[in-house]
Parts: structure tokens; C-alpha cells; sequence
């Protein structure tokens, strides 16, 4: 039997992170997963090998070395004992701005999204907020300006466009500091999610419905909140949530998960060692630095998702 996952996400997101303690778990045996290894084509277990020795050593994922897209397929078998074909892209975030950006992928990538399996990585301390108006206008007034400021200033910039006149970026304000050109890259991580997910339910990525994992990464960052995955994606991406409760086509089904699959920040590739770093390569069952929260059930298994979309 072989079924297919896409993992997927913005830059820097943690799918290849997930990936190579995922490949530690299965490899290394030290705490009770529910899927378990039968095999491996050899010409990727150089790759998974390299990026799990570097996940061991708590050191951040080399881009430069890994950059592109990677499909490892494994041979699993679960609790039950089925045995069957994992085929997991790990396609480069890069690839998914693009989509955004440029309304474009490559043949490859297109066939890598139509798996029935979707992985969706949002890393929590890197999602770009919405900014709104609200705080615009308590800022403008902050600096001594007024609401009315804020509307001057687009009442220009409209009528500079209508008459042809050279854009306003790039120029100084009155306080010497130059606006920043908008880019589709500027936009909210949660505008560029909802769009993505739109572009899987239409052709021609449409193939009916789907089972999707989101991801929320880094979930020792926010630990501390106390709140649930769940809770944490309604607060902070609510745009987000909604589409995810509301605008999913018939058939399709979501579940949100807490995932540290790091457990603390690395050193940085040129970086020298963190107290963190120092933490996670003292714990002498390193499997145990991996957090995975589903409502309020916390475990080292970080096969649960995967094992969920596949059920």
C-alpha cells in the first residue's frame, strides 16, 4: 500500500527539523512511537543521517547544504502491523513563497501537493502579524499626528498614483525616515496560509478531500502561555482559524498540534554555544527533548500527526 504526505510551510517553518528527529525516533528506539521503521531507500539515508546527526548535536539545519526540495520514502508499519510507502516531500519553503508571490511551482512540486496527507508548519515565533489600523492610529497619535494624518497621507499617495507621479516609497517623511515598497513577501503569514490552502481545494491541485495537520513549531516558546494549540491559532492567527473551521470544502478534516521537535534554540551555524544547546546535548535520551501537544495530552511521539493523517 503506499500513501503520501506533503510537508509544507513558509521559510524556515521546521519541516526539515521535524524530519530529522523524526528519522532519530524511528532509528534510535528510546521512547514508545506508534509507527516503526521496516525500510529505507539507500539513497536517502545519507541525507536523513546528516541532518539527524546535526539535530543531535543542537545545531540548526545548514540551508545552504539543504536548500531544494527532498522526497524521502519510507517503509512504515503501525501499531497494527500494516505495512505501507510513506512518501514525504520536504519541499523548500522558498517554494511555497513562490506560490504566493507569483502565482506559479514547478511540475514537481504541483505533483508533491496533491498527496492525501497535508503537513502544515507555522513556526510560532516567526509568524508576521496583521498590521491594523487601530494601532496605526494610536501610533500617529502617540507622535502628535491625528487619524486624519493617517488618511492625508493615502488621499496623496492615491492622487500622486492617478497623475502618473513617481510612488511615495523610498521618500522621507517629515521625521527623516523613508517609507519601506511593499512586497507580496510583506504580507501577513496567515494571508499567505489561507491563500495556499485555497489553492489546494481548486484545480489543479483539487483532489477532493484531504486530511490536514497543522503544525504549530518552537511550541517551547510559547509553552508557558498555557494554552492549547487549538487556543494559540484562534489568538494569533485568527484569519487563520477561521478559514480553518469555515472554509475548508466538504469532506476535508483538520487538527491542530503543538510540536517542539527542537526543544530549545541551537547554537547558530557560525554561532557559539548556548546554555540551551548545552541543556539539550546533556540529556542522555536525547528522543526526549520532543514535545507534541494534542489538546492537553503530551508525549515525545512525534510520529502522532503523521499517524493521523495516515488512519
Amino acid at each position: 500500500m503506499s500513501k503520501a504526505i506533503v510537508a509544507m510551510g513558509l521559510p524556515e517553518s521546521g519541516k526539515t527539523t521535524f524530519l530529522a528527529a523524526l528519522w532519530h525516533l524511528l532509528t534510535n528506539k528510546k521512547v514508545l512511537v506508534r509507527l516503526s521503521l521496516v525500510k529505507l531507500a539507500a539513497e536517502e539515508a545519507a541525507y536523513l543521517r546528516e541532518i539527524a546527526t546535526r539535530w543531535v548535536q543542537a545545531k540548526k539545519q545548514e540551508r545552504t547544504f539543504h536548500s531544494g526540495n527532498k522526497t524521502v520514502k519510507l517503509t512504515l508499519q503501525s501499531e497494527g502491523g500494516e505495512v505501507f510507502d510513506l512518501a514525504f516531500p520536504d519541499i523548500a519553503g522558498e517554494a511555497f513563497s513562490q506560490m504566493w508571490e507569483m502565482r506559479e511551482c514547478t511540475p514537481s512540486v504541483a505533483d508533491a501537493l496533491r498527496a492525501s496527507g497535508v503537513l502544515l508548519f507555522i513556526h510560532v515565533d516567526k509568524i508576521k502579524p496583521p498590521g491594523w489600523i487601530a494601532d496605526d492610529a494610536a501610533l500617529a497619535e502617540s507622535m502628535g499626528d491625528g487619524p486624519g494624518d493617517i488618511h492625508g497621507d493615502i488621499q496623496t499617495d492615491a492622487q500622486a498614483a492617478a497623475e502618473g507621479a513617481a510612488p511615495a516609497d523610498g521618500q522621507a517623511n517629515a521625521q527623516g525616515e523613508k517609507a519601506v515598497p511593499w512586497k507580496p513577501e510583506s504580507s501577513p503569514t496567515q494571508v499567505q496560509l489561507v491563500d495556499i490552502l485555497r489553492c489546494l481545494q481548486a484545480l489543479p491541485l483539487d483532489v477532493g478531500p484531504r486530511k490536514l495537520a497543522v503544525i504549530l513549531s518552537a511550541w517551547d516558546k510559547v509553552e508557558d502561555d498555557a494554552v492549547s494549540p487549538e487556543r494559540f491559532l484562534e489568538m494569533h492567527l485568527p484569519l487563520l482559524h477561521q478559514y480553518l473551521t469555515h472554509g475548508l470544502n466538504a469532506g476535508w478534516e483538520q487538527r491542530i498540534f503543538g510540536v517542539s521537535a527542537q526543544g530549545a534554540e541551537y547554537d547558530d551555524v557560525k554561532g557559539a554555544p548556548t546554555a540551551d544547546a548545552d541543556r539539550m546535548r546533556d540529556m542522555e535520551v536525547p528522543s526526549q527533548r520532543i514535545k507534541v501537544v494534542v489538546g492537553e495530552v503530551i508525549s515525545h511521539d512525534l510520529t502522532v500527526p503523521v499517524n493521523w493523517l495516515l488512519e
